[in-house]
C-alpha cells in the first residue's frame, strides 16, 4: 500500500458508485435520512480507502437501512398468531434481510452507547481527527521535503532551526523545512503498522488460545510451554537485536515481527477465558453435537469475548507504535521520511535537545503520539459498553 496518497479522485467515485445502493434501498423503504448519511459514509470511505473502505460500508448502511423498516411477521414473539400457525421456515433473502436488520440494530445500538460514553465519544472524535489528518490532511498541505539551506535561514542564526511563525505554525527543522507537512505526511505509515501489529498479534493469539482450551492435551501443554518460553525473554531488548539482524524494507514485516513476539500474554488470557466458556451448557451441547472446532469457536465462544478481545487489540496497537518509535528511535529500523518516529530521532541527533528554537521539532512528534494513544484509551472505555447488551440498557 501506498501510504503517501491513498484519498484519491478514483476513490471519490468509488464511494460514491458505492453509496447509491443504501440510498437506493433506503427509498425503496421510504426511509430517506438514514440513506442520505450511508450515502455520504459511502463517498467517505471510498474515498480514503478505494474500493476497501467503499465495499464493506455498502453492507453497513444497508443493514442499518433495513433495519429501520424491517419487521419479522414470522417470529412468534411479533406475530399474534397461535405457534402452531408460525411458519418457521424462510428463504434464502428473507434470511439475508433478517440479519441485515440484525446487524443494523446491533450497528445503532452501539452508535447510541458510543455517545453516552463521554470519554469514549471523546477518543472517538480524537482516532477520527488523526483519519482525517493522516487520511485527507496530504491533500490539503503539500509535503516540504527539499532543503532550504539559504532560502530561509534568519540573518544572523547559527541554525535552520525556527519556533512556530504565523507562515510556519510548528516551525521548522534542522534543514528548514516546515514542521506542519511532516507530522501531517508523517503518521500514516506509523499508524497503519502499528495497526497490523495489534491486529496481528489478536489474531495469533486468539487462534492459539482457543485451540489450546477446546483441544487440550499435547497442543495445549505445547503452546504454553512456547508462551512461557517467549514470556521469559525481554521482549524489547530481543526485538532491538533482531531489528539489527533483519532489513525491514516493508513494514508489514515489522508489524508481523512484533505480533510474534507480542502473542503469548494475550494467548494465556484468552485460554483462561475459554476454558471458563467451556463449561457453558450451549458450548457443551455443541461439543456434544460433534458440530467441529470452527463452529464451537467462531458460533459459540468468540462471540462471547468480543469485547474483551477488542479491547486487547487496541492495547496491542499501542504497545506496538511505541516498540516501533522506540526503534526508530535508536536508529534500528531503515529511515523513510517522513515518519513521527525519524522527526524524534534527527531531532535528537541533529542537537535539537540544545535549542530552545528547535523544541518543536522533538516536541510535536512526542505529542502526536501522545494523543493517538489517550484518544485509543479513551476509545476503550466505550467499547465493553457497545458489545455489551446489559451495560446499553443500564441492567
Amino acid at each position: 500500500m501506498d501510504f503517501q496518497s491513498v484519498a484519491s479522485s478514483t476513490g471519490f467515485v468509488i464511494g460514491a458508485l458505492c453509496g447509491l445502493v443504501p440510498l437506493a434501498v433506503a427509498i425503496r423503504k421510504r426511509t430517506l435520512r438514514p440513506g442520505i448519511v450511508g450515502f455520504l459514509a459511502c463517498v467517505l470511505s471510498g474515498f480514503a480507502c478505494n474500493v476497501w473502505g467503499g465495499l464493506p460500508m455498502i453492507v453497513l448502511t444497508v443493514a442499518v437501512v433495513v433495519s429501520y423498516t424491517y419487521t419479522d411477521k414470522e417470529d412468534p414473539f411479533l406475530s399474534r398468531a397461535r405457534l402452531e400457525e408460525v411458519n418457521f421456515e424462510e428463504t434464502l433473502g428473507a434470511m439475508v434481510t433478517r440479519r441485515l436488520a440484525s446487524l443494523g440494530r446491533a450497528i445503532r445500538a452501539g452508535t447510541r452507547a458510543l455517545l453516552r460514553n463521554k470519554a469514549g465519544f471523546l477518543g472517538f472524535v480524537g482516532l477520527a481527527f488523526f483519519f482525517v489528518l493522516t487520511i485527507f490532511g496530504p491533500m490539503l498541505i503539500e509535503y516540504d521535503g527539499k532543503s532550504h539551506y539559504y532560502d530561509r535561514r534568519e540573518p544572523g542564526a547559527i541554525s535552520l532551526f525556527q519556533g512556530p511563525s504565523r507562515e510556519f505554525p510548528l516551525g521548522l527543522d534542522w534543514q528548514g523545512r516546515d514542521i506542519l507537512s511532516h507530522i501531517v505526511h508523517g503518521g500514516r505509515a506509523l499508524i497503519v503498522t502499528a495497526v497490523q501489529a495489534g491486529a496481528l498479534t489478536t489474531v495469533i493469539a486468539v487462534i492459539l488460545g482457543a485451540s489450546a482450551a477446546l483441544l487440550g492435551g499435547f497442543l495445549d501443554r505445547l503452546l504454553n510451554a512456547v508462551a512461557n518460553f517467549i514470556l521469559t525473554i525481554p521482549q524489547f531488548p530481543l526485538l532491538v537485536v533482531l531489528a539489527g539482524l533483519i532489513s525491514f524494507q516493508d513494514r508489514f514485516y515489522l508489524a508481523l515481527l512484533l505480533a510474534v513476539l507480542d502473542w503469548p500474554s494475550l494467548m494465556r488470557a484468552v485460554r483462561a477465558q475459554v476454558l471458563s466458556l467451556r463449561e457453558r451448557d450451549y458450548v457443551e451441547a455443541a461439543v456434544v453435537l460433534d458440530l467441529g472446532l470452527p463452529h464451537i469457536m467462531l458460533r459459540e465462544v468468540l462471540p462471547q469475548m468480543v469485547s474483551y478481545i477488542s479491547i486487547n487489540m487496541i492495547f496491542s496497537i499501542q504497545g506496538a507504535m511505541y516498540a516501533i518509535v522506540g526503534l526508530v528511535f535508536l536508529g534500528m529500523v531503515p529511515f523513510n521520511e517522513p515518519d513521527w518516529g525519524v522527526m524524534i530521532f534527527m531531532g535528537r541527533s541533529q542537537g535539537a535537545l540544545f535549542s530552545s528554537s528547535a523544541a518543536s521539532m522533538l516536541l510535536s512528534p512526542v505529542i502526536a503520539v501522545a494523543l493517538f494513544q489517550l484518544s485509543l484509551v479513551l476509545f476503550t472505555r466505550s467499547l465493553e459498553e457497545v458489545f455489551n447488551p446489559r451495560l446499553r440498557t443500564g441492567l
